[in-house]
């Protein structure tokens, strides 16, 4: 699957002349700001049905109890044609792997609350099969949008979808057997290349994909600054051996589908800054050749001996109170919008000495997690982090405390126990580790003296 989420649209919003009288309503910040972001799969229910353009203008009305779709001048009766063909469409739509839909406000087909004269609003025709057969697909509006707080309500069930799959699955509870579906978290190969050569294969959870390859580089001393990288370009090209797509709704506009691009989209290609065949050939051979996975991490490459010759103590002096580490794990899951759906990914917080959430991440391996923060940081040349803490679900293993003391955070926490190794590292470099944070208790492995009472 593509790393972008794939989101239904009225056609109409993207640009597409496809109105009633030939005209669109192209949403400027669905186009330029989200646009980029996700893959787009127009829909245009009325030219779709044959109706085509220009056409009568349309309106849903309350007869005999019933609710109609009629054209405005002739009151010819469009109800059972606009259904039949709803019913065909979202059947389709059913397997297209949707993560999200967003419906042209007041269409008397799209719109998902169209104001009817009695002063009741009712979803359109083809809105309303669509929420019917697909409850839980994060459905919107353009006029929604607009309010920030359920545009990014709606984003971040969109973005957790994307990161998440339905499957087929059998319940067991005691002797009963029931056929169920899960949504189960998505874990897929990232390439890393370096100058268009491969550098790395690590296993994570698609999305922030860019930031996850920056923070890596930067934990493997590939990357020791913002100033060191020059670009890195997220690989999109489709696959040459499938012909395009044609936009049912627009024949000329040509879409790509989400399995061409899947393994292009599993690729980044990071140039560095100070561009140098030789640089780049000793970074190649110095590199071991070996797959990472989701919980191995660096595997001890970057040894306490060598973080000596690369990096200083961490001599942040500052000190969090208790009161607020304790909270630190409840906010970070009250913002885990992909463990609510699957239950089954790790995160990662970048919190304030107040304890305000400055930034997350998600990931199938808790260190991915804190790559993708620390990389996302180093992005925009804020490293190091000497004012911040740093939370994670679950254990603390070397490789975590690793990157935090590369990033600069005096302050690692997390809800399970830290290893040995982290608790060595994290004394060397003066790091305050603190493991067990579960109500109002945990265990501090050295540097206490940051956390006051």
């Amino acid at each position: 699957m593509s790393d972008r989420p794939r989101i239904g649209i009225s056609a109409c919003l993207l640009g597409e002349p496809v109105r009633y009288n030939a005209e669109h309503k192209r949403d400027a910040w669905l186009v330029s700001v989200l646009g980029p972001q996700v893959e787009w799969v127009p829909v245009c229910p009325e030219v779709e049905a044959g109706l085509g353009t220009p056409r009568e203008p349309m309106t849903l009305v309350r007869t005999n109890g019933i609710v109609a779709l009629m054209t405005n001048d002739t009151n010819r009766d469009l109800t059972d044609v606009m259904r039949g063909y709803a019913e065909r469409r979202v059947r389709e739509l059913e397997g297209a792997a949707l993560d999200g839909y967003v419906l042209k406000a007041d269409s008397p087909s799209c719109g998902p609350e169209v104001l009817l004269t009695s002063g009741h609003a009712v979803p359109g025709v083809f809105a309303a099969e669509l929420m019917a057969r697909l409850p839980h697909l994060p459905v919107i509006d353009e006029r929604q949008l607009a309010d920030p707080q359920r545009r990014r309500a709606f984003l971040d069930r969109v973005f957790a979808r994307c990161r998440s799959r339905s499957v087929d699955v059998v319940r067991v509870r005691s002797d009963a057997r029931t056929a169920a579906t899960d949504r189960v978290a998505t874990e897929e190969p990232l390439e890393i290349r370096l100058h268009g050569r491969p550098f790395a294969v690590i296993m994570r959870t698609p999305g922030a994909d860019r930031e996850l390859a920056a923070g890596f580089l930067f934990a493997e001393r590939v990357l020791k600054s913002a100033d060191d990288l020059g670009a890195i370009e997220h690989c999109t090209d489709p696959d040459p051996r499938e012909p395009p797509r044609r936009s049912p709704s627009s024949p000329n506009r040509e879409t790509v589908s989400a399995d061409s691009a899947v393994a292009s989209s599993n690729i980044v290609n990071v140039t560095l800054a100070r561009e140098s065949a030789d640089i780049v050939e000793r970074l190649l051979a110095d590199r071991r050749r070996v797959m990472g996975n989701s919980s191995c991490g660096l595997c001890g490459r970057v040894t306490i001996d060598s973080l000596k010759t690369a990096v200083d103590p961490v001599r942040a002096a500052w000190a969090v109170r208790a009161a607020v580490l304790a909270t630190l794990p409840d906010r970070l899951r009250a913002r885990q919008t992909v463990f609510d759906e699957t239950g089954g990914l790790h995160a990662a917080g970048l919190f304030t000495p107040d304890g305000e959430l400055v930034d997350i991440a998600e990931d199938v391996g808790r260190h991915n997690a804190v790559d993708k923060i620390v990389g996302r940081m180093l992005m925009r040349d804020a490293l190091p982090l000497s004012n911040h803490l740093l939370c994670v679900s679950g254990r603390t293993s070397y490789e975590i405390v690793q990157k935090a003391v590369l990033a600069g955070i005096p302050i690692v926490c997390a809800v399970s126990a830290p290893s040995t190794l982290a608790i060595d590292l994290a004394r060397e470099f003066g790091v305050t580790l603190v493991g067990f944070v579960r109500g109002d208790s945990f265990n501090v492995y050295g540097h206490e003296w940051r956390v006051e009472m």
